[in-house]
């Protein structure tokens, strides 16, 4: 929520659904509107902000001519790489580069990890601080998304080996501990059952691809299905730094719960999301009409 320029506008990304309502394709601003001069935005800059929904206050890191000068103050590279991957987001639909990397000495807004604990009262996980020109995700938070990313993707592949394999894996181990002379009466039949359905699992043609995609998984591409979490979600907070402010569409990035599911699926990652881009026409067309009233009112 924007409240003035001290405040920060926050953001929570989870997986939405849903269908786009009358009101959200309200805040869609016309081709005619993005037409108008100079002079016309000046004089109707309040209306427009009110009816496109606005925020004129959270553009305190542009530049005169509404372009924006990143500093990446972290040391974290996948981090890096969402921040630059938001970046492009933005330039790709607004077809120009609206955010450039920028240095230490040389920025409009800086982008950096927080360290603060979450709170009832401050739990979201990335914010825009328009009075500091800072967008932040919570270093806690941005730590944990790995290994929900992680159990999420794998679960399909684990449920279906078990649903598939594990009763015959349990009736073979059984199997072969009577083999071994060791009866069910025994007082760790359990254990012994347990440990030597491992050995059964393990040596099944089926485990090795099914181990092979987990491990896959556990080592790159739950930190990439993270990469492509937190680019939305700094894509999200630069929205913010363009004047915009939260859309009623669940389907626009500027939802104030944006997310996509696809950051769950082995193969949504591994292929398809190296060319998804979650700014849709709504939030494109808002921030060309929120730059060109900015430019228009600093001319």
């Amino acid at each position: 929520m924007f409240v003035a320029a001290a405040a920060a506008l926050l953001v929570t990304p989870v997986a939405v659904s849903g269908t786009v309502t009358a009101q959200a394709a309200s805040v869609k601003p016309t081709t005619s509107v993005l037409k108008k001069s100079n002079s016309y935005y000046r004089k109707n800059a309040k209306t427009l902000g009110k009816k496109y929904k606005l925020a004129y206050d959270a553009q305190t890191a542009l530049k005169k001519n509404g372009k924006a000068v990143v500093w990446v103050n972290t040391s974290d590279k996948q981090l890096k790489q969402s921040v630059q991957l938001a970046m492009d987001y933005w330039n790709h639909k607004l077809g120009k580069q609206e955010f450039t990397k920028g240095s230490k000495k040389s920025h409009t807004l800086t982008f950096s990890v927080s360290h603060a604990q979450a709170s009832k009262s401050d739990n979201s996980d990335a914010w825009w601080t328009p009075a500091t020109k800072k967008v932040q995700v919570r270093w806690s938070y941005y730590q944990d998304a790995q290994k929900d990313i992680a159990q999420r993707m794998s679960a399909p592949y684990q449920t279906a080996f078990d649903h598939q394999y594990q009763a015959t894996i349990t009736a073979t181990a059984k199997k072969n501990l009577a083999a071994q002379g060791v009866s069910s009466s025994a007082n760790n039949y359990s254990a012994l059952v347990e440990q030597e359905e491992v050995k059964v699992a393990e040596s099944l043609p089926a485990f090795q691809n099914v181990n092979k995609t987990l491990t896959a998984i556990n080592t790159s591409v739950a930190a990439q299905g993270r990469m492509y979490e937190y680019a939305s979600t700094i894509a999200h907070e630069f929205g913010h730094t363009m004047g915009l402010d939260h859309s009623p569409n669940t389907k626009d990035l500027m939802y104030f719960e944006s997310g996509t599911n696809k950051i769950y699926s082995y193969q949504q990652v591994t292929t398809k999301m190296k060319t998804y881009n979650p700014v849709t026409a709504t939030d494109k067309a808002r921030a060309q009409l929120a730059l060109k009233i900015y430019v228009a009112v600093h001319k």
